[in-house]
């Protein structure tokens, strides 16, 4: 089974589930802030990929991992809620983003609201006690290492010292975990045991992995109308993306004053974040940062061995490549 044919067959019910998850939400213009992104659309990787990973270790199981799945489509909403705020984007999927729409103030509010949203419908899980506590102790130091990988990402805007390794750590961090966590924990509300729940998680990281790359990699190579956000926006705001920072490691001389010139300029015209991006290309710094994305959906894709054949099976290794092709 394909990705798209897996997702289409729980899309209708992730979609009931995550509007009723706001009906519990009785102050009106708050609920309306928090349902504003979710209600925009999206891709619903993270409850999608919790079900079927359950429906992977337990046919039938993926029905009772889909309240976790929705909890973590809400803290994901959430991060996003917050980001746009602190990167001062408007749009987000094709439309007004949440500080544009209502304000800054209460987007913040409706971003914690949802914040505590998901651990309410967490704590609703059905699973042993045991479980439910290692999932609430797992999630919780998601959201931390999530609070974490953005920090160093805003950190990374004022310093030219950057490693690769540490980019890879902030994206681990941001990006990966909230796919490790849907891996593996939808294997354990499935009753996976350890040695097949740790493998699910490590399918989750390098998932991860080559998604944000590769979401990195659209900011450059979308386009606005398919992305639903103006294209080069990383670039305009000093965001130093893997790309980026093998490009200041191998640019020289004016083309390398040149480039530091044009990234962080939030002002820079259209013409001068495409004279970025030739630079980049110049030195291979996209294609190699699109090579390493596709490295590490070939481990995410070694790491699904543990699991029997299956339609599901199928479906989450066609997910990897689905991540690192899709063009928004």
């Amino acid at each position: 089974m394909d990705i798209k044919t897996a997702i289409a067959l729980r899309k209708e019910e992730i979609e009931s589930e995550l509007r009723k998850s706001f009906e519990i939400v009785g102050q009106q213009r708050l609920r309306k802030a928090m349902e504003h992104l979710p209600s925009a659309g999206g891709k619903r990787l993270r409850p999608a990929l919790a079900m079927i990973s359950a429906d992977a270790v337990k046919k039938g199981e993926g029905k009772r991992a889909l309240p976790f799945g929705i909890a973590l489509e809400i803290i994901h909403n959430f991060t996003l809620v917050h980001d746009d705020i602190m990167d001062r984007d408007e749009l987000r999927r094709g439309v007004k983003t949440v500080h544009v729409v209502f304000d800054e103030a209460m987007a913040i509010n409706a971003g914690d609201a949802m914040f505590a949203l998901a651990f309410n419908i967490l704590s609703r899980i059905d699973v042993s006690d045991d479980v439910l506590r290692d999932i609430l102790e797992d999630v919780s130091s998601m959201v931390l290492g999530i609070a974490e990988g953005q920090q160093m990402d805003m950190d990374f805007e004022e310093r030219m010292d950057i490693s690769p390794e540490e980019y890879l750590e902030m994206i681990e961090k941001k990006t990966a975990l909230m796919f490790i966590n849907a891996a593996k924990n939808g294997a354990r509300i499935a009753g996976a045991p350890p040695e097949i729940y740790e493998k699910m998680a490590e399918y989750g990281k390098y998932m991860g992995l080559a998604f944000q790359i590769w979401d990195d990699y659209l900011d450059l190579r979308a386009d606005e109308e398919t992305l639903g956000k103006p294209v080069g926006s990383d670039i305009r705001n000093g965001k130093k993306t893997l790309m980026v920072l093998y490009a200041i490691n191998r640019l020289e001389g004016e083309d390398k004053e040149r480039f530091l010139s044009i990234l962080g300029n939030e002002s820079a015209s259209e013409e001068e974040v495409k004279e970025a991006i030739a630079l980049m290309e110049k030195v291979g710094a996209i294609e190699d940062a699109e090579n390493l994305a596709l490295e590490y959906a070939e481990k995410a894709k070694n790491a699904l061995n543990v699991l029997e054949d299956g339609e599901e099976k199928e479906a989450l290794l066609d997910l990897v490549d689905y991540v690192i092709r899709r063009n928004k």
